[in-house]
């Protein structure tokens, strides 16, 4: 019963020695419990299903990497539980970016770790929660991105556009009235063409440029 009682976490992080130290820190209060993923858990979806957490501490590129690969997107994510962007030195977005996005909450992984704790129960009680640093230099977090919208054709800026907003190809092939074939070869060519390399950078690449500003 005092289990049940107990906020569940899963941690997302393709650095195996960070997972085990968030466990042993999590799983240290009496009020959280921390979950991780098996090997066999191929499909996102499904592991949250079966261990049900109420919040998702996730490294942001690792989560964009699974949902870039796989048809999820990070609204279904979210409706399952909420996510918390656990951040390093490479990401440089806002923690209004990731709120935009979807996300509950941003943390640092500088944070010291009674901070942390206190933010995944803020974030349960339904608290938005921003803890990064404040000095984000405003062009930072485009690196070394093309800046060049015209690259791109009218097809594969509207594939990428659809895709900054988090929609999965299945649904952008429906919205633009294209095979779900054709859209990926849409994506496959914009990405090519401006560098990119997970949705992260998609996003990213769609601030710069101004389309996420309505």
């Amino acid at each position: 019963m005092e289990d049940a009682r107990k906020i569940r976490v899963l941690v997302l992080d393709d650095n195996p020695v960070l997972v085990d130290g968030l466990r042993f820190i999590i799983n240290s209060t009496r009020q959280l419990t921390a979950l991780v993923l098996l090997q066999r858990d191929q499909n996102l979806v499904e592991a949250v299903k079966r261990l049900a957490p109420h919040v998702i501490l996730a490294e942001p590129y690792f989560l964009d990497r699974t949902l870039l690969n796989s048809s999820t997107t990070l609204l279904t994510l979210r409706a399952m539980a909420k996510i918390i962007a656990y951040c390093d030195d490479r990401d440089v977005e806002s923690g209004e970016n990731f709120i935009a996005r979807g996300y509950s909450g941003a943390l640092s992984k500088k944070v010291p770790s009674a901070r942390l704790l206190g933010a995944l129960k803020s974030v349960n009680a339904n608290e938005v929660i921003i803890d990064l640093p404040a000095s984000v230099p405003p062009n930072a977090s485009l690196q070394q991105v093309d800046l060049q919208p015209n690259k791109l054709s009218n097809k594969e800026e509207l594939v990428l556009r659809h895709l900054a907003f988090g929609k999965a190809m299945k649904e952008i092939a429906a919205d633009i009235s294209l095979s779900a074939k054709t859209v990926e070869t849409y994506k496959y060519r914009a990405i090519k063409k401006l560098e990119l390399r997970t949705r992260s950078d998609i996003v990213k690449y769609a601030i710069s440029v101004g389309w996420l500003q309505h």
